[in-house]
């Protein structure tokens, strides 16, 4: 804590004295504290609004030079962690829409727009990781069945050119694992698309589908 003593800042009010920011910490801690007491008779949305109006109590104790809007984010965190909640993010991206939620708060009085404010950022980013989540998941699905495709090519393709070829052999020759070309034949076989003719050391493949020509 600084002794500034600013009164300066957004409308001339968003300072108070550094003599009354003790007092204000107190006060704030008192009655956080009572809340936490309550918290296991509270619904989810009542536990963030808890953690958004901590959020909003603290930052606007001053004077802090810089600072306090972390420790608030901190703050707010610390508790939705307690309580079991995803915690809220504010990026530098919302910066503008923050601090016009934190004025008008304070200017009506009103904790419901700062509230709607986080609850909503937090849907957004929420929306946002789910969405991009989802698109790396499919992404991986879809090289890993281009992968399999082309392992199931390059069989054929081995096979082809020498239908003598073991799975020892091909698996040395495609890059993969013995036991992989072994679960890439078996599957070829069950989809009708090769043959073995003969042992498995005297005999060879059969061709009967190429995959590459459907």
């Amino acid at each position: 804590m600084r002794l500034l003593n600013v009164t300066a800042g957004p409308g001339g009010r968003s300072y108070m004295s550094f003599t009354k920011v003790p007092a204000k910490l107190d006060e704030f801690c008192i009655a956080l504290n009572q809340q936490r007491k309550n918290a296991k008779s509270l619904t989810t949305q009542e536990l963030y609004e808890i953690s958004f109006d901590a959020h909003f109590n603290l930052v606007t104790i001053h004077p802090w030079a810089d600072g306090n809007g972390r420790m608030a984010r901190l703050v707010m965190n610390w508790l939705q962690f307690e309580y079991g909640l995803i915690p809220t993010r504010i990026t530098a991206d919302d910066k503008e829409d923050y601090i016009k939620a934190l004025v008008e708060t304070r200017e009506n009085e009103d904790l419901s727009i700062f509230r709607e404010f986080m609850t909503k950022t937090m849907i957004n980013h929420l929306s946002r990781e789910i969405s991009i989540f989802e698109e790396s998941i499919e992404k991986d699905l879809l090289l890993s069945i281009t992968e399999k495709q082309k392992t199931e090519d390059k069989i054929i393709d081995l096979l082809k050119v020498n239908p003598k070829h073991t799975s020892k052999t091909l698996a040395e020759a495609i890059g993969i694992t013995q036991k992989g070309i072994e679960k890439q034949l078996a599957k070829l076989k069950t989809q009708g698309k090769i043959e073995r003719i003969g042992s498995a050391k005297g005999g060879f493949w059969k061709i009967i589908k190429d995959s590459n020509n459907h």
